[in-house]
């Protein structure tokens, strides 16, 4: 009888890579492989890289050097490296690094799953080995970016976006209900962006509407919320859907109408402000997230300060 090859996925970087990964597992559990926790037990380690910022690039690097350091004393076989560093610098780690066997972009579930002598189930790839704690389970509503921000390479490494489809979204968040799923977390790298191109409308709020009609799931929350063109129908959605938390997550990343333009975001102090005054008029509870940019080329004394006194005035959630 052949022993089932032991495999390990070490995941870096965001939620969204937790996703990728999540699915491979689950594609690997339904080929029979035999899945393992700790890398020093298994004779394949899948490296999920993240390649967004210098921090996450070192990370990957020094995960990838500690698993070479492992296969050179005999304890790993095989080396392959996927996700998001792979994807942009594939050349250069090939290079700089021949002791990886396989190097694979983002999503190539079909590829790696063939290299370890397995079939790709498409039919079934919304469904996922769940890592993170089994109440909570975040669902991945789209893949890549349009917006042109001058600070990112996501559009280089996930590409264009593209949105899955309704059906296909109610039948993973079915999946994950019936694994005792009760919050559903929605990421992307644009949420409100969700449809437009394969409705050509952004209807993110259907999407909320359909997923929160599902049984046993109980809490909806919304992350990476793009600022520009915010759906009017989301903060129905949000108001009225007893099932969706009234809190969000909206990176605004400056508000000086300065660093905004240098920046790309599509999106004015004065707009940003109306947004935020709307939101909070409409759902006088909602607890908003967000991220920030300081330090950005060109920012200065008088714009740094301008961030610090719209922080103090909006008083977002500081967690």
């Amino acid at each position: 009888m052949k022993t089932r090859e032991k495999v390990s996925v070490i995941t870096l970087g965001c939620a969204k890579n937790t996703v990728d990964s999540e699915r491979l597992l689950r594609q690997l559990q339904l080929n029979n492989l035999d899945l393992r926790l700790n890398p020093a037990e298994a004779d394949t380690v899948i490296i999920n890289t993240c390649g967004f910022i210098e921090a996450a690039k070192e990370e990957s690097i020094n995960t990838i050097m500690n698993t070479v350091a492992s296969k050179n004393s005999g304890v790993t076989k095989r080396i392959f490296v996927a996700g998001c560093l792979s994807q942009r610098y594939k050349a250069d780690l090939q290079k700089e690094i021949p002791e990886v066997d396989l190097f694979f972009g983002t999503e190539d579930y079909e590829k790696i799953v063939k290299e370890l002598g397995g079939e790709l189930k498409k039919n079934l790839l919304g469904e996922r080995v769940v890592s993170v704690p089994s109440h909570t389970a975040y669902l991945k509503i789209s893949e890549g970016c349009d917006h042109p921000c001058s600070f990112c390479a996501i559009p280089i490494m996930r590409g264009l976006h593209k949105s899955k489809s309704i059906e296909d979204l109610v039948a993973e968040t079915e999946f994950l209900a019936r694994n005792n799923t009760k919050e559903l977390v929605l990421i992307a790298q644009d949420t409100t962006d969700y449809g437009k191109d394969l409705y050509h409308k952004r209807n993110i709020s259907e999407l909320v509407s359909r997923l929160s009609e599902v049984n046993g799931i109980e809490w909806i929350r919304m992350m990476y919320a793009y600022p520009s063109r915010f759906p009017e129908s989301l903060i129905d959605e949000i108001k009225n859907n007893d099932k969706v938390c009234k809190y969000l997550d909206i990176p605004l990343q400056h508000i000086s109408d300065s660093i905004l333009k240098s920046m790309r975001r599509g999106i004015t102090s004065r707009q940003t402000r109306e947004l935020l005054l709307q939101l909070r008029e409409e759902i006088p509870d909602l607890a908003l997230r967000t991220t920030f940019i300081v330090g950005y080329p060109g920012e200065t004394d008088k714009e740094f300060q301008e961030l610090c006194d719209f922080v103090e005035e909006i008083k977002f959630v500081n967690n």
